[in-house]
């Protein structure tokens, strides 16, 4: 049965976004973000269409929401998981790790992270200016630190550096949702790990 759209305690309010998003990542996914409507998320999630207006201004500010809930997450447990790790190649090599486990374990969000979240420039300025612009400094930070380490290359701005990896990545990830039988994900982990790391060239360390 469908709720009425009524302020909640703030833990219902906290389930009832999560489970929101979840509908919206799964809807997207399935129909794809211009075919999705509003009250197909909202059927999905069991609540009243009226409820996501609540939470949300609109369907781009919900795939937007979706985008940022999942960085805020990946990169808590990122910074988690470096913690306490001297190497600054090694905290990247970890964070790598996880972006790739984080999708490998979930196909549908994956699909609404590389594809339905690029439909246009304005968009995307957005996500730039939110979690995904706190990743990027999170990339470029540990980029920053090997090179003051002696780790990485120093002949390269750690921006442009930050774009390679992003990158990289990003590609893998998308060659993997396109694939007809894409296996696991996260196989590519240490493949790109030992390219962005020595390079193309034979021989190099």
């Amino acid at each position: 049965m469908q709720d009425s759209a009524e302020p909640q305690p703030n833990n219902h309010r906290e389930e009832k976004r999560r489970r929101i998003l979840r509908a919206a990542i799964d809807e997207f996914a399935r129909k794809g973000y211009f075919s999705a409507r509003m009250s197909d998320v909202a059927k999905a999630a069991s609540v009243a269409d009226g409820t996501l207006y609540l939470y949300f201004e609109g369907k781009e500010h919900l795939l937007v929401s979706v985008f940022d809930d999942v960085l805020s997450r990946a990169i808590d447990r990122a910074r988690v998981e470096i913690a306490g790790v001297a190497s600054p190649l090694e905290r990247l090599r970890i964070v790598i790790r996880l972006h790739l486990e984080t999708l490998a374990g979930d196909r549908a969000l994956a699909q609404v992270m590389q594809i339905e979240t690029r439909h246009s420039q304005r968009f995307m300025n957005l996500l730039t200016r939110g979690r995904l612009g706190e990743y990027f400094e999170l990339l470029r930070s540990l980029i920053a630190e090997g090179q003051q380490h002696g780790e990485i290359r120093r002949d390269v701005s750690p921006g442009f550096a930050t774009n390679i990896v992003f990158g990289a990545v990003d590609e893998i990830v998308n060659s993997w949702l396109l694939a007809g039988a894409p296996g696991d994900l996260t196989r590519f982990h240490e493949p790109l790990m030992s390219l962005l790391a020595t390079g193309m060239v034979e021989g190099r360390a």
